[in-house]
């Protein structure tokens, strides 16, 4: 088997872009599970003459025969940009201008820059369509199917069965833990409280999961939102908002989560912190943005009258309008004209 895996892994494969792109010299990719860092990389490194790929997860290979490998192609001049997939020990680079490794993010060599790579984005899911889907069946898909772009190419009898073996392949002896925390999706909660609640059903040491969920935080497999002033209170998402579908479906605390993932991607360039105040809203730049899918004008004007911001945002499925509350202006829009920047 050769080491360099470039050509099996890109074969009768369509790389599609995204909005990630890699710059030259040294990067470190991580992320949640399946997100698409492997692609990205291999999209990379297909731009250059002499591109070499290895999986360090391919149980066939040896570290020194690795290690003799990549100095040999380096000696004889055949390596231009390497990619190191599911790096976790330490290997000795060939001294060359572009490398790509991908792991854990407690990995990263500290002269490589680290790059998170979340899931597909709306904006995204909508780039790959080649049916010429109406927008309104691309959201109605994108919210069932999920924003993991390996998803997209499973029927519906197979999607939750690969979703779940994507769990317990990338979590192993947490598939438990991770499985019951998507019950907390989109509620307010605390590692504390977590496991206040699961260690009467689970067994579980309080310094296990606390070091579990801050190596998930970490990796921005899940987030934990913090309050607008108070310190110790959070909200539970995770970077596929789709995960809970495997026990029970809440549409509520879904769309609410594909929402704060918008947000996030809006600040992938920004140094302005997100947050969530006191009526459940999401704070950005000033400026509230708040899920109610199946508003009303009474119903906004209720939540409206118990935020801090004049300016706000309600992200709806299909109520549009405006209006002010006091000294606050709120504007209702659906979430496919929010996520494609058409607001």
């Amino acid at each position: 088997m050769p080491l360099n895996a470039l050509s099996s892994y890109t074969a009768d494969r369509v790389i599609l872009p995204r909005r990630y792109g890699i710059a030259s010299g040294k990067s470190f990719l991580y992320g949640p599970p399946r997100s698409g860092k492997t692609s990205l990389a291999l999209q990379f490194a297909l731009g250059f003459k002499k591109p070499i790929y290895i999986d360090l997860a391919n149980r066939h290979l040896q570290s020194d025969e690795v290690q003799g490998y990549l100095l040999k192609m380096h000696l004889e001049k055949k390596v231009d940009v390497l990619v190191l997939d599911n790096y976790h020990t330490p290997i000795v680079l060939p001294h060359i201008p572009n490398i790509v490794l991908i792991g854990q993010k407690e990995a990263c060599p500290q002269d490589f820059v680290p790059k998170c790579i979340l899931p597909l984005c709306f904006e995204e899911f909508v780039s790959f369509d080649t049916k010429n889907l109406s927008l309104k069946t691309l959201f109605n898909t994108f919210l069932k199917n999920g924003n993991l772009p390996e998803i997209q190419e499973f029927g519906a009898y197979k999607r939750l069965e690969r979703l779940y073996e994507i769990i317990c392949v990338a979590f192993g002896a947490d598939t438990e833990l991770f499985l019951a925390l998507l019950g907390f999706q989109s509620q307010n909660t605390t590692p504390h409280r977590i496991y206040s609640q699961l260690k009467s059903t689970m067994k579980l040491s309080k310094d296990r999961i606390y070091s579990t969920l801050t190596h998930w935080q970490d990796n921005n497999v899940l987030f934990f939102l913090p309050h607008s002033y108070k310190p110790n209170a959070k909200k539970l998402y995770f970077a596929d908002f789709s995960l809970s579908h495997l026990l029970h479906h809440n549409l509520a605390a879904q769309l609410e989560n594909m929402l704060f993932l918008e947000l996030v991607k809006l600040g992938e360039h920004s140094n302005e912190a997100l947050c969530y105040g006191d009526a459940g809203e999401f704070i950005y730049q000033h400026q509230a943005f708040v899920s109610i899918p199946f508003a009303t004008q009474d119903l906004i004007e209720h939540r409206v009258s118990k935020m801090q911001s004049e300016h706000i945002y309600v992200i709806t499925l299909s109520f549009e309008g405006q209006g002010k509350v006091g000294k606050k202006h709120w504007k209702a829009i659906n979430f496919i004209d929010f996520a494609l920047g058409e607001e």
